[in-house]
């Protein structure tokens, strides 16, 4: 068996900047400590959205920031996740692409690790494709990070 850590070293990818690495050293450390939240039967995918979302987050906010993966503060990860007025789950993911579009990733490049990561959150599980399945991932994939954030996970920053 293995644990959600471990998995989320095949999640990774490999290569990419400093910072990468780096983000995905702190989304194991955080979730490390909570990792006993996570439950084997949620097998649909939203463990790897929710793990490769935060590690995402954490790489956008440091390299904006010029700062360490490891100092980026709930807030700063908050504000990247939540909707703002009158904007929906697209605009969320519209707005994240253009930050890593910013950064200098061709998001469309699966031979970057970031875009590569970026390819599966970006991607639309559409309810109606899934409609006799109640057990499926709905919306996309970045929306699992909100799971991750939330109570039931409670990670400490």
């Amino acid at each position: 068996m293995t644990t959600i850590t471990e998995q989320s070293q095949a999640w990774q990818g490999e290569g990419g900047p400093a910072e990468w690495t780096q983000a995905w050293d702190r989304a194991r450390e955080l979730i490390g400590t909570r990792a006993d939240r996570f439950s084997e039967r949620d097998s649909d995918g939203s463990q790897e959205d929710g793990f490769s979302a935060l590690a995402t987050a954490l790489y956008i906010t440091a390299r904006e920031r010029s700062i360490e993966p490891a100092v980026v503060s709930r807030q700063a990860v908050d504000e990247l996740v939540d909707r703002r007025p009158r904007e929906t789950d697209l605009d969320v993911v519209r707005r994240w692409e253009a930050h890593l579009k910013n950064l200098g990733h061709d998001v469309d490049d699966k031979t970057d690790p970031v875009s590569a990561r970026w390819h599966r959150l970006r991607y639309d599980h559409d309810p109606e494709r899934y409609w006799d399945d109640a057990l499926a991932r709905h919306g996309f994939g970045l929306n699992a990070i909100r799971y991750i954030l939330g109570d039931h996970v409670a990670l400490a920053f």
